[in-house]
């Protein structure tokens, strides 16, 4: 466009005297896309005879490398693709990551579940030294074992059992009455209103 520009704006200065102007400027309005070849061609023909066919020929030619520099300059970013050996190692080294965070979910399950169960032994134990329900401690109307009436003295305690948890702890309690009386009635306090 530039270049047509000049042409035109030559041949109007010169006139029709000069012919090679005349010829590049009718080449150039009848060239298509792909045609500037030609016109390049007779230029750089031109050139060695014509200093004004030389400074076009300089003109083309540098407007062409800078097309060119432009078109190569340009980068696009973007992640390279994978190659089927780096896919198949990230593939196996997910699958290793799962493995791993599924064996520790399991670890974890299985000391939620020991726990679950020593607690649940606990419970039994507990219940049953003081005659309580061991589903509900009498806390629920709805437990199937006692209907929420199985709180501690539901039923007949556990002889041993009573004797291994709840007497020391009585017997503690009546120990901490005899040093301290305030403490004493707190505790017949807290009793009254139980």
């Amino acid at each position: 466009m530039m270049n047509q520009l000049l042409m035109q704006m030559l041949a109007a200065r010169g006139g029709a005297v000069n012919p090679m102007v005349a010829d590049l400027l009718a080449r150039m309005n009848s060239a298509g896309p792909g045609d500037c070849a030609n016109v390049e061609e007779l230029l750089a023909q031109q050139a060695a005879t014509n200093p004004v066919a030389a400074m076009f020929a300089k003109q083309f030619a540098a407007q062409k490398a800078a097309r060119e520099a432009i078109d190569q300059s340009r980068v696009i970013d973007m992640e390279a693709a994978p190659t089927p050996a780096e896919e198949e190692e990230a593939a196996a080294a997910a699958m290793e990551a799962r493995s791993r965070e599924l064996n520790e979910l399991r670890e974890k399950m299985n000391m939620m579940l020991t726990e679950l169960e020593l607690l649940r032994q606990r419970n039994d134990t507990l219940a049953a030294a003081v005659g309580a329900c061991c589903l509900c401690w009498g806390q629920n109307i709805d437990c199937r074992s006692c209907r929420g009436r199985g709180g501690p003295g539901f039923c007949i305690p556990d002889e041993s059992l009573f004797e291994e948890f709840v007497l020391p702890a009585i017997r503690t309690l009546r120990a901490q009455k005899a040093k301290n009386p305030v403490f004493s009635q707190q505790v017949q306090a807290r009793t009254a209103n139980a």
